[in-house]
């Protein structure tokens, strides 16, 4: 469950002010007349995404650098290379987020595999060679799953 807690987290506050700068802005152009609220909606929407982009890129520094994003801090789970049980590095850690995707198709069974694998490790996990453990683990690392 520490899994599943710190990915909403993490998506909470990565696209969360985005999505509430883009609804204030829709409901500002919707409140106006004629072309009025155009102008400060697409301000808004603008100021949205680069908050987005850098909430994002924060997060995978925080993440190559120590193995957890805050959603992670939060929920006591790191992020960590399974060969030597250090932090993934940004580069691992951007290769890790962006093959997440392959864990959405048939119904989300990447992330489900974790639930059954011995290691814990979604298929993302298994292509990169990372591993989610406990924060406060030491040699040997323990696996968190998707349940936990």
């Amino acid at each position: 469950m520490q899994r599943a807690d710190a990915f909403l987290l993490d998506s909470a506050i990565n696209f969360g002010p985005m999505w509430l700068l883009i609804w204030i802005g829709y409901a500002i152009d919707e409140q106006s007349s004629g072309d009025s609220g155009e102008v400060p909606a697409a301000i808004l929407s603008w100021v949205g995404i680069i908050t987005m982009i850098a909430a994002v890129v924060v997060q995978l520094i925080r993440e190559g650098r120590t193995g957890q994003t805050v959603g992670k801090r939060v929920f006591g789970i790191r992020a960590v290379r399974d060969r030597d049980g250090l932090p993934p590095g940004v580069g691992l850690a951007l290769s890790r987020r962006l093959c997440q995707v392959l864990n959405y198709p048939v119904f989300g069974l990447g992330w489900l595999w974790a639930i059954w694998d011995t290691k814990k490790q979604t298929f993302a996990d298994k292509i990169t060679g990372a591993v989610v453990v406990t924060a406060d683990a030491g040699p040997p690392r323990h696996p968190v799953a998707w349940g936990q």
